[in-house]
């Protein structure tokens, strides 16, 4: 199964990276993102792994997430052909910035 990663979760990716390294943590922005590209490719062989993602529910997609580095939600759809990675959320925000609409 191929997984497709879409542009909103792109740059949610890119914001994360960008954070860290305003922080001068440019190693750890490279790590988070290698790992984050990693688990979210490693989906394809196994893509119900995942929980179901409560926040999400009200969607009615089946929305389900990946825990990565204990603080980061790789989101995704599990499609009859592909894996959709919606979004890459990290949790230290509150629970409410999570995006509710379509990506």
């Amino acid at each position: 199964m191929n997984v497709l990663i879409t542009d909103p979760a792109k740059e949610s990716l890119k914001k994360i990276c960008k954070h860290y390294r305003t922080l001068e943590l440019d190693s750890y922005a490279i790590k988070v993102r290698k790992v984050i590209l990693g688990k979210a490719k490693s989906l394809s062989d196994n893509p119900e792994r995942g929980q179901k993602e409560e926040m999400l529910q009200s969607l009615d997609q089946d929305h389900r997430y990946l825990l990565v580095e204990s603080h980061f939600k790789i989101i995704y759809l599990i499609d009859v052909k592909r894996v959709i990675v919606t979004d890459i959320f990290d949790t230290h925000q509150h629970p409410d910035k999570m995006p509710k609409g379509n990506r």
